[in-house]
């Protein structure tokens, strides 16, 4: 099986396109992102939701953060700020689509 990385926008897998879009609905990105981190990141079988705190659950250590935030900056064609990496922005996939959709340079509507 191709990894997420390897999935190409005509690919139907579980994490679609890694491809930026001009326009990103929040709610169609975090499936994408709960897809992402379920099949690349996620250590254990604890199920994963929105939100789902991931670092508490124990499914997302910090290398698995840093995997995320290099999805998302992939995904959106974004760079994220090192001093916003953040546990109020990354413990849950509804708490980084928050402060993705705060930012006025991402395409999250």
């Amino acid at each position: 099986m191709r990894s997420a990385w390897e999935m190409t926008e005509e690919t139907t897998g579980p994490t679609g396109s890694l491809r930026p879009m001009s326009s990103v609905d929040h709610r169609a990105f975090s499936e994408e992102l709960v897809a992402f981190i379920r099949a690349e990141v996620a250590i254990g079988d604890h199920p994963l939701e929105a939100d789902t705190d991931l670092v508490l659950t124990g499914l997302v250590d910090s290398l698995g953060i840093v995997l995320v935030v290099e999805w998302i900056e992939s995904r959106l064609d974004i760079t994220i700020d090192p001093g916003d990496i953040v546990i109020e922005h990354f413990d849950m996939v509804a708490s980084m689509v928050t402060y993705l959709r705060g930012r006025s340079d991402t395409s999250l509507d």
